[in-house]
């Protein structure tokens, strides 16, 4: 009897289908279940994984003034680029596009479907039950092994996997400025306009910051964080 049971399928298609809080919830918790019951080379993952949110205050708050940032099942990918096209790129105005990188610990990994959408048998399973399973227009058959994904459940998420801040920039020194940590000299421009042109910017200036600069950004804030936090308590 093949391993890729009609209820195994359904669980992967229904978590790639997304949906609300409850529905992530109810739906990761099914993954969880009948990923124990596939081989373990499925539930391993060894390489950096990446997720991209959209942060309002109140995360951005607990992210850096608490250090500890909630987290339930979520969907990471072990591609940079997927992360940061994911939903369209840099959030809109308003919010905080942050990308998190991080290996995860052994025990996290909830199902890697990287390795799933490699497997043959997979593969010939979803084409003998695809008219049996629900939903399917929505969720395998819209995003098979396109978003490189692996799923993980970490009970929280801190400032040291900050891989990358998002946002906009009304003028091209801001965001040099940004990039550099410091006022950008006429050669460093230069040296960003081209960047800028390789990396394929889009003229409404959202931009991910580099590492580095994401580094150079949050040292900036620490003062600022920590008068914060004294405040508070």
């Amino acid at each position: 009897m093949t391993q890729f049971t009609l209820e195994v399928l359904q669980a992967i298609n229904d978590w790639q289908r997304g949906g609300d809080h409850k529905q992530k919830v109810r739906r990761g918790a099914k993954l969880q279940d009948v990923a124990l019951t596939l081989p373990e080379r499925f539930r391993i993952f060894s390489g950096p994984c990446y997720r991209q949110e959209a942060h309002e205050k109140d995360r951005v708050w607990q992210l850096l003034a608490e250090n500890a940032l909630p987290e339930t099942i979520a969907s990471w990918t072990s591609d940079l680029s997927t992360a940061k096209a994911f939903k369209g790129g840099v959030p809109p105005e308003g919010l905080q596009g942050v990308i998190f990188e991080i290996v995860p610990p052994a025990d996290s990994v909830v199902l890697n479907l990287v390795e799933i959408y490699a497997d043959s048998a997979f593969l010939a399973a979803v084409d003998t039950h695809k008219g049996e399973i629900v939903g399917f227009g929505s969720g395998i058959g819209q995003y098979g092994g396109s978003q490189n994904e692996v799923v993980l459940e970490l009970k929280n998420l801190n400032s040291v996997t900050i891989y990358s801040y998002g946002g906009y920039a009304s003028n091209r020194e801001m965001l040099a400025k940004e990039y550099f940590g410091h006022e950008p000299s006429p050669e460093e421009l230069a040296q960003f306009d081209g960047l800028c042109l390789r990396a394929k910017i889009s003229e409404r200036g959202d931009w991910w910051l580099s590492p580095d600069g994401t580094k150079n950004v949050l040292a900036r804030m620490e003062p600022h964080i920590e008068n914060l936090r004294r405040l508070r308590h």
